[in-house]
């Protein structure tokens, strides 16, 4: 029997967990003696690039094991491969999952979506005494980007009604997040502390099937879905992404359309969170294949792929300060991604570049750190697509601005009752 190697240094206590046909995602190839591993085979004519062997080289001088790193990189126009490095090893995408759950969204819900979070009376208002005789209902509709900005708005629209003390209690109904945090009673206690309102009681909880009540006296609605996942993206916000994977329909929702839409096989994915936090797996080859879907479907609404993801070099966010030269910036559009314990650390990023003598790119790079410094990888990674650009003539930065220019802010408001 042909012996199986796992290249992620899966004998982690993060890992024990996984099931055996999950662990089978990652076993690679054993009997390889020279870098490349490629599982159906090299393609007619596929040269491997420069920046790919220099990029394998100074892996091996790091000592590191190149059997812990998979590269896949495919033109845009025909899906031709012109660099491949254990491509269809199943690797932890880190937060490049965040680009699956961009597409489940946007795909179910829509881009022009907007998030509403409303605010009910539960009794009576005596505004001569600035009370509410009852309850005040928070009744969420998983606005994964309610900010701290939108709690101290709600409350000055809400005492505007005459309610600055609630001689009942805050009652939030479903999943509530605030200031871009996964727990609902941490998010409630933020709104609490920055609302401006007084309340007599603790605070209840009550769950999405119950049905709000009293009167209603503010409504706060988000920025488009859009902008929402553009910024998600941008910053890699954990909490948005976990909130909007629960909105959709959880993980497995999220899978089920990287199989439908993108033609991955349901036994080459899998998704515990829609952030990447903890254990996923995804291979550099399908990725691209989720970035091909993605560009696809942003190309229905006439969007370009920095509307969902951040110029880098360029935007601010987690991508600012790589690929900011001269000549390299605005030439890759990406989402980042980095583990520092799970699966012994990840570096990801995955995304679209531009070069002037093969068109757009779309790639995917997985470096796993095997304990040791994950942030260096992320250099690595930079030198080594900054010379593939070089090979392919050189970086075409796009001279298009993207969305996050406009001020990096997601802009909500309130809309008040008559």
């Amino acid at each position: 029997m042909k012996k199986l190697l796992i290249p992620l240094t899966l004998l982690l206590t993060s890992c024990t967990q996984f099931s055996a046909r999950e662990a089978q995602m990652t076993t690679s190839f054993a009997s390889s003696k020279s870098p490349g591993g490629h599982l159906n085979g090299t393609p007619r004519g596929y040269v491997a690039p420069r920046a790919l062997t220099d990029f394998t080289n100074l892996l091996t001088a790091e000592g590191r094991d190149w059997r812990q790193h998979g590269v896949y990189v495919e033109t845009l126009d025909g899906g031709e491969p012109v660099a491949m490095l254990n491509e269809d090893v199943a690797f932890n995408p880190a937060s490049v999952i965040k680009l699956a759950t961009t597409l489940a969204a946007l795909n179910k819900i829509g881009p022009n979506h907007r998030f509403h979070t409303d605010f009910l009376a539960s009794g009576e208002i005596n505004e001569r005494a600035g009370e509410l005789n009852g309850d005040l209902i928070l009744f969420s509709g998983r606005d994964p980007s309610f900010s701290i900005s939108d709690a101290k708005q709600a409350g000055e629209a809400l005492r505007k009604f005459g309610v600055r003390r609630v001689n009942g209690s805050l009652v939030v109904i479903g999943e509530f997040s605030c200031n871009y945090n996964s727990r609902t009673e941490v998010s409630a206690g933020v709104f609490e502390r920055n609302c401006g309102i007084a309340f007599r009681n603790p605070t209840k909880y009550e769950d999405a099937n119950s049905q709000p009540r009293g009167r209603l006296l503010v409504t706060v609605e988000s920025d488009t879905l859009l902008r929402i996942v553009q910024y998600q993206n941008a910053h890699s916000v954990n909490s948005m992404a976990d909130m909007l994977t629960a909105h959709i329909g959880g993980p497995q929702y999220v899978k089920n359309l990287m199989v439908d839409r993108a033609g991955i096989s349901p036994n080459a994915i899998h998704i515990s969170h829609g952030s990447g936090l903890e254990v996923n797996r995804l291979s550099a080859r399908d990725t691209v294949k989720l970035m091909r879907a993605l560009v696809e479907w942003l190309g229905k609404y006439g969007l370009k792929p920095d509307a969902v993801m951040s110029v880098a070099g360029i935007d601010p966010g987690t991508l600012r300060d790589r690929f900011d030269e001269q000549e390299f910036a605005g030439s890759i559009i990406a989402k980042t991604g980095t583990l520092f314990s799970t699966d012994s650390g990840v570096a990801a990023l995955a995304g679209v570049m531009q070069t002037r003598n093969r068109g757009t790119l779309l790639f995917a790079v997985y470096d796993m750190a095997q304990g040791k410094r994950v942030l260096h990888l992320r250099k690595v990674q930079d030198e080594f697509l900054k010379n593939l650009m070089n090979e392919f003539g050189g970086p075409a930065p796009s001279k298009d601005r993207s969305l996050t220019s406009n001020g990096d802010r997601l802009q909500s408001r309130m809309i008040v009752a008559e």
